[in-house]
């Protein structure tokens, strides 16, 4: 089975589950169009191989990101984002990338706002955190802050993670410590649905965070201050949830 196939199957077992036998054929149709028979999800990649189609430069340059033999590079100056050209709701996300530098510092912003917060370089959201691993002994931290931590950033309130680390209690720690180092490539893959993120790192799900104040906004990339290269940024979008116009990050351009 492909993986087309796999998400359909999943997803229709799903919402199957959640609706009494008589009435969940009806149910399905009338409460989520795209759950028809028909409705296969697919991947699209938001990183084309070519240029930055799909992606808008919000705070950066014209040189903090650029394509060369099909992989997306990013020098890490200015710090900021790029965004994409529209906001996702529900989604899955892969992604895979790796540090050229030792202690690379990086993330991807989910259900970011498209304009920096104030004076900040970054939006408001959820930040994927991407690092390298000798940043626990350059930095003189916890190894913890390398291997995919989740929390909410530039003010955004209303998050509860999976694993509270006790130093940041705001943020979400992961299982185990599955992030490769400088050079090697990494794959995150991310599932958000309906506020919630659960994150895999290369191979295994090992965090997760819940937002009640954020669901649907930009992606957005991130720059600061070390290179680092992707060379896949795929996405399926998801079904919609029931959501409120203040769950929304505001629209932009």
């Amino acid at each position: 089975m492909n993986r087309k196939e796999f998400a359909k199957h999943a997803l229709m077992a799903t919402a199957m589950l959640t609706v009494p036998p008589v009435f969940r054929r009806e149910a399905i149709r009338e409460t989520d169009p795209v759950l028809t028979d028909d409705w296969v999800p697919s991947w699209k990649s938001l990183f084309n191989g070519r240029d930055l189609t799909n992606f808008v430069d919000m705070n950066t340059s014209e040189d903090t990101w650029y394509v060369e033999d099909g992989i997306l590079k990013c020098t890490g100056e200015p710090i900021g984002v790029m965004r994409t050209e529209k906001q996702y709701e529900n989604f899955i996300l892969d992604i895979e990338y790796r540090h050229m530098e030792p202690g690379g510092n990086s993330g991807v912003f989910v259900w970011a706002d498209g304009e920096p917060f104030e004076d900040r370089p970054f939006p408001t959201g959820m930040e994927v955190q991407m690092l390298d691993p000798q940043i626990a002994e350059i930095r003189n931290v916890t190894e913890d802050f390398a291997h995919g931590q989740l929390f909410p950033v530039m003010g955004l309130d209303g998050t509860v993670p999976d694993h509270e680390f006790e130093q940041m209690p705001s943020r979400s720690n992961p299982l185990e410590k599955r992030v490769n180092g400088v050079g090697e490539w990494n794959r995150y893959v991310l599932v958000c649905v309906d506020g919630t993120i659960k994150l895999s790192v290369n191979g295994r799900f090992v965090n997760g965070m819940r937002s009640y104040n954020r669901k649907k906004g930009y992606i957005c990339p991130e720059a600061e201050g070390y290179e680092i290269h992707f060379r896949k940024i795929d996405i399926m979008e998801l079904p919609g949830s029931v959501i409120t116009e203040d769950q929304i990050a505001p629209k932009v351009g």
